[in-house]
């Protein structure tokens, strides 16, 4: 069986809209485990890159959620990772 492939798109490939959205998701602030060495988004991030659009909605959203002092960084991770993983979600 034959997998499905989407192209992604990094930073530096990147332009337009999809540009403007990692420019953004830069200025945010992260824990340092988020920021990859290579100088890139992080797969996550650049996992959205065919569509910028949602890339802003999903990482809006969830910048927001974690503005939410209730809960550190690794337990929304651990949240995002059960319901990933309910959703037979694997990335």
């Amino acid at each position: 069986m034959r997998m499905a492939f989407l192209p992604l798109t990094g930073y530096h490939e990147s332009t337009g809209v999809l540009r403007e959205a990692y420019q953004r998701m830069m200025k945010r602030p992260l824990p340092a485990v988020y920021i990859p060495s290579h100088g890139d988004a992080a797969g996550i991030i650049r996992a959205h890159s065919p569509d910028p659009e949602l890339l802003i909605r999903v990482f809006g959203f969830s910048g927001t959620l974690a503005l939410d002092p209730s809960m550190a960084w690794q337990q929304r991770e651990l949240v995002n990772a059960v319901t990933s993983r309910l959703n037979q979600c694997f990335y």
